[in-house]
């Protein structure tokens, strides 16, 4: 106990230290993914069961690509002409080429694009990824301080005259 008495403002201090360390390296961890959200209206009307047959057309070619999420998918109303396309990139894939192969499994389907109504973009960031680093940069920072404190045998004050040769003194001369 006496130990950690003596020795916790360091173990401290070296925690902090990590965890700062690991905060600045988590800037340059990037997103996740990016999520673009595009609206469009078509020169025909949607079937019933057209969208489900171009998420299955999307799912045959376009999300191949990626085993963790789903790069594509189509959304709209039954009878509308306006078409929800939601392309999700992870890191190292391109948004122009997925774009470009989403319109072309489009156009095979039989359904052309007008104009693009809007647009809208969301990035999920890699917060596990990074807590996990804080945490991490922590428990590092800790066995660091405790180490250092370890390795630290000066004895420098009357307590620890006391502690550690267990001899009284009677005063300072």
């Amino acid at each position: 106990m006496y130990f950690l008495k003596k020795h916790i403002l360091n173990i401290i201090i070296c925690m902090l230290v990590f965890g700062v360390l690991s905060t600045v390296v988590n800037i340059f961890i990037p997103p996740s993914n990016t999520t673009y959200e595009e609206y469009y209206t078509l020169e025909t009307t949607l079937e019933p069961n057209s969208i489900a047959n171009l998420n299955i057309a999307l799912a045959e070619s376009v999300n191949e690509a990626s085993d963790k999420v789903e790069l594509v998918n189509v959304d709209g109303q039954a009878n509308s002409d306006i078409l929800n396309l939601t392309i999700t990139t992870e890191t190292g894939l391109d948004y122009e080429s997925i774009k470009a192969e989403a319109m072309d499994v489009l156009s095979e389907e039989g359904f052309t694009t007008g104009e693009e109504l809007s647009s809208k973009t969301y990035i999920t960031e890699n917060t596990e990824l990074k807590m996990m680093i804080i945490l991490f940069g922590l428990l590092i920072g800790g066995i660091v301080g405790i180490i250092r404190a370890a390795a630290d045998n000066s004895i420098s004050t009357e307590e620890d005259i006391e502690h550690y040769l267990n001899e009284r003194t009677l005063g300072t001369f």
